[in-house]
């Protein structure tokens, strides 16, 4: 039996057309609409945002030389370590409506919304309504896209243009169309802007579903090659103008030891995210240990099965369906594809953010709602019943797995499971109340666990369920946290600067942090405020038991017009500062990590010389992928720590330790 996709003619290029449906389509989108701004933007204004990305959203709106290029601190010095993209619009919303923790965080809120209700409308032209209704409800209550999505972290954005890919895609293979072949190139380039290569992982599932279509070879060929073409132009744009700028007419481009934006994409957020071939000598490595050692069965330990694993195996399960009753091709070639493409790059680098995987949702909830609608409308229950089993079974085995809360609410979806799977198995297979048992079955706990995440907001490492953004979790899946539904906590406990070995939250220590899985040796991770050993100055950072505010108000007093209010060793000190001072120049010296050659020993010394720069703040910089330790002798920070303690002053009146260079 072949089951065809033609649930909507795929003619005009209108998204607008795709929404304008019949009532019980649009108050499904309504109500999947409705379900994820709650999940995601319920009390947005009492979040925690990353100081970090929130200064640096606070920094782009100050001008829009520092809008283009990602600047981290307001006067220009140095840039984020990624192409600003993700922060283009939360650093509008700064710039409309003044900073605060709302207007860093909604936006990312708003583009998990409509990530869900765009999934929905390429659902609904994989395999009609049914599809999409599923599938937006499938990526609104993914739990680990709702932590993220209450954070100012960039991963939202990229989830969205992910969405947008793959509406075009499903057009372009469904009706062999160059129009929306090139668009899902260009949507494809777009999600570049928001998380660089990761986005062109789509492409071989894309190219492959598209070989698929009926046309000549030459035909298909050629048009993947425009595709392309225009996916590489939408792609490299940013980088290429970047690169022909002087370096002295912009920002020093941030984690890389060239000042090379090229060697930001392809070496600190390429080959550098895989320790086996991170060449320290040509580029930084970055490889955040939270997600556990890379491996086959990664998606499913400790730290990530909670936040990403309950529809992997029905996903599995909804693949078999859709080859087994010969629907459509090019559309089953995109979506296995797609999901086995994106399982395997998550499952094989070195070291991640559990967050990261967020982008999982959107393949899987194509699948689960595609393979579900087809064999429902085919009348087959076989296909229904396994999915809803294994999806039942799954969420049985990581709720007894994760313990606390997660153990009543995974059996009473194991038990609405099988109810569903006998109203399947009966006349009443058609009847409403059989599909809000299926819908059940699928994602009630997942559903408990982004509801209880509205509790929880971290942007620091945002993580799904209740669980400790701060909490240390080692171990394969099976491993109870003593914490009762902590499944996959964040960087080790002990709050900032605490290191080594982390602490389940409610018990004893829990194995996994003292050296990162497969990372950096710092264990550190971007956007992260523990921070390295204190000493200079004994001070530790702007939070680390200094007061900013007082501190702040201490340098614009005795601000004399200087470029910078003061230094500060590393970006996530200069953070807070810039935060509290309401965007005053902050000078972040050595950048995110502590390493980046920004500014030199000359160069710095000459800034003092300028009057360009007076006060210093003593401590350590906060976060960073490299140890200050290994650096000690070779890095431009520590040359520039070491001048300080040499020429400089403390000034006793400070509220906290400060060199005066004047």
């Amino acid at each position: 039996m072949t089951v065809a996709s033609t649930p909507v003619p795929a003619s005009r290029f209108s998204l607008a057309g795709d929404l304008r449906r019949p009532r019980g389509w649009t108050v499904g989108l309504i109500a999947i609409g409705l379900v994820a701004l709650v999940l995601t933007g319920w009390q947005v204004w009492a979040g925690a945002p990353s100081e970090y990305y929130a200064s640096i959203a606070l920094s782009m709106s100050r001008s829009w030389s520092n809008f283009f290029f990602g600047a981290v601190d307001p006067a220009g010095t140095v840039t984020l370590d990624k192409i600003p993209g993700s922060f283009w619009i939360p650093a509008l919303f700064v710039k409309a409506f003044g900073y605060s923790t709302w207007a860093v965080i909604l936006p990312n809120a708003l583009a998990a919304v409509a990530a869900a209700l765009i999934t929905a409308v390429a659902a609904r032209r994989v395999a009609g309504e049914r599809a999409g209704l599923i599938a937006g409800a499938v990526v609104a209550v993914t739990p680990i896209l709702v932590a993220v999505a209450r954070s100012n972290q960039p991963e939202t954005f990229f989830v969205l243009g992910l969405s947008f890919t793959a509406w075009a895609a499903v057009r372009a293979v469904q009706a062999g169309s160059l129009g929306w072949l090139v668009a899902a190139g260009a949507f494809i380039g777009l999600s570049f802007q928001f998380y660089e290569l990761e986005a062109w992982a789509v492409w071989p599932a894309l190219a492959a579903a598209y070989l698929f279509t009926r046309q000549s070879w030459a035909r298909r060929i050629g048009h993947l090659a425009l595709a392309g073409a225009v996916s590489l132009a939408a792609s490299l744009w940013w980088v290429a103008i970047v690169s022909l700028i002087p370096a002295d007419s912009r920002p020093y481009i941030g984690s890389t030891l060239s000042n090379n934006p090229w060697e930001m994409v392809f070496g600190y957020n390429g080959l550098g995210r895989f320790a086996a071939t991170a060449d320290s000598g040509a580029y930084e490595s970055f490889t955040p240990p939270f997600s556990g050692e890379p491996g086959i069965l990664r998606l499913f330990n400790a730290q990530l099965a909670g936040q990403i694993a309950w529809l992997i195996p029905a996903a599995i399960v909804g693949l078999v369906v859709l080859w087994v009753l010969r629907f459509s091709r090019p559309l089953t070639v995109l979506l296995t594809v797609w999901l086995a493409t994106f399982a395997a790059m998550f499952s094989a680098v070195a070291g991640m953010h559990q967050f990261y995987t967020a982008a999982l949702a959107i393949p899987l909830a194509l699948v689960v709602g595609a393979a579900l609608a087809v064999a429902h409308r085919a009348g087959r229950v076989w296909p229904q019943i396994s999915i809803v089993a294994v999806a039942g079974a799954t969420a049985l085995g990581i709720g007894l797995a994760t313990g606390g809360y997660s153990i009543p609410v995974s059996i009473a979806q194991a038990v609405v499971a099988v109810l569903a799977i006998a109203l399947l198995s009966t006349r009443h297979r058609g009847r409403p109340v059989a599909t809000v048992a299926l819908m059940v079955g699928l994602l009630l706990t997942p559903a408990v666990w982004s509801a209880v995440t509205v509790a929880h907001p971290s942007s620091t490492n945002p993580v799904a369920g209740g669980s400790n953004a701060t909490s240390g979790f080692g171990g394969g899946f099976g491993g109870r946290g003593s914490g009762g539904g902590d499944l996959g906590g964040g960087m080790p406990s002990g709050g900032r600067g605490s290191q080594g070995l982390g602490a389940a939250p409610g018990g004893g220590a829990a194995p996994g942090f003292g050296q990162a899985s497969g990372g950096s040796p710092s264990g550190r991770t971007r956007g992260e405020t523990g921070g390295g050993p204190t000493g200079f100055g004994g001070f530790g950072g702007p939070g680390g038991g200094g007061d900013s505010s007082a501190l702040v108000s201490w340098l614009q007093a005795r601000s004399t017009g200087s470029t910078y209010l003061a230094a500060t060793f590393g970006a996530q000190s200069a953070a807070q500062l810039i935060i509290a001072s309401g965007g005053g120049s902050f000078l972040p010296i050595g950048g995110f990590n502590g390493t980046d050659k920004v500014p030199t020993l000359e160069a710095f010394t000459a800034m003092v010389d300028a009057g360009e720069v007076r006060y210093v703040i003593g401590g350590d910089q906060r976060g960073g992928g490299t140890s200050m330790a290994a650096a000690a002798t070779t890095t431009a920070s520590s040359q520039i720590r070491t001048w300080v303690t040499q020429h400089c002053a403390t000034d006793s009146s400070a509220p906290t330790t400060v060199y005066d260079c004047g």
